[in-house]
């Protein structure tokens, strides 16, 4: 049987080390990359058995010309960069890591939920600045204990965070398409209540058609003039400039955010200007243990297919 051949196409970390190593299980040829185009994952992809993907365009295109491919394993819980339909019409399996990370967004978005309660990143930056008297500069804060938070997406992550904030006191509401049989401190309801209704909203769905820019103008309009924003999923979920005009316009009265539409965020977008946003440079996901998790999992995954052992993931 003629050796495998195995492409990482890209990775976000100094090396392949980890996935190599977990790969030499197999008999394979591993050929790591950093591809940013669909053209750069073809010029080193098109013969490849397997790939190990983190942000690399896998388009229908791509797929369409991948000679041999099998399987697909993506670095992370979201495949929103993987055609899904072109690679089940080619019969190739996508993986990804479904329990990756569940802990670390969790906490990222509660810091966010109790940094724009308490309006922590204003009283810095004023405090930096000089300022001891801050109140008439912020305006008032709002006791957390019972307010309404809102969560459009239970998944495992919705689910967490949810655990994380009952113990605030929160009323939280929910919607999902397709809502777990246990919801834990969580009330379900329709799009609309939760948007009218949330004093906190945060976006915990996945990135497809029918998610895309599901935060418009339309949606900032139905919230509070004196709610909260939050994004940890994805930057194309939110229509920016809408965003952007909800702030400016205090039809929302703030926003935190760690991914965006366009990342890096460019150098001169308005939301830098702003001093009722706070964001974070897409690290939510990040500590040292889910980046071990992550690495080990994604190249065991390839393994596990090759193997014929490999069980049910989220794709």
């Amino acid at each position: 049987m003629p050796k495998l051949k195995i492409v990482v196409t890209d990775t976000g970390f100094p090396d392949a080390d980890m996935e190599t190593g977990i790969l030499s299980a197999l008999d394979a040829k591993v050929t790591v990359a950093h591809c940013r185009t669909e053209d750069e994952v073809l010029a080193v992809a098109r013969e490849a058995d397997a790939l190990l993907v983190q942000w690399a365009p896998i388009s229908r295109r791509v797929i369409e010309q991948l000679t041999q491919c099998r399987m697909i394993s993506r670095y992370g819980v979201g495949v929103d960069m993987i055609d899904l339909d072109a690679a089940r019409d080619h019969g190739i399996r996508v993986a990804n890591v479904p329990d990756f990370c569940v802990e670390e967004v969790a906490s990222h978005t509660l810091c966010f939920l109790l940094g724009l309660g308490r309006k922590i990143c204003w009283e810095d930056r004023l405090m930096h600045q000089g300022t001891w008297s801050v109140v008439p500069i912020i305006g008032p804060v709002r006791r957390i204990k019972g307010q309404t938070l809102g969560i459009i997406g239970m998944g495992r992550i919705g689910q967490r965070f949810a655990e994380m904030a009952a113990p605030l006191g929160l009323r939280i509401l929910a919607y999902d398409v397709n809502p777990p049989a246990d919801l834990g401190p969580v009330t379900l309801a329709d799009f609309d209540t939760v948007l009218r209704e949330s004093d906190y909203l945060s976006l915990h769905c996945p990135l497809t058609k029918e998610t895309h820019h599901l935060m418009n103008a339309s949606a900032f309009e139905k919230m509070k003039p004196s709610a909260f924003f939050l994004n940890v999923s994805r930057g194309g979920v939110v229509d920016t400039p809408a965003l952007v005009e909800a702030l400016e316009q205090k039809k929302v009265a703030g926003a935190a955010l760690d991914v965006f539409e366009q990342e890096p965020l460019p150098a001169d977008h308005p939301l830098l200007k702003m001093d009722n946003v706070i964001l974070t440079p897409h690290i939510a996901s990040y500590s040292a243990e889910a980046v071990l998790q992550l690495r080990r999992d994604t190249a065991k995954h390839v393994v596990e297919f090759f193997q014929g052992t490999l069980g049910p993931t989220l794709v």
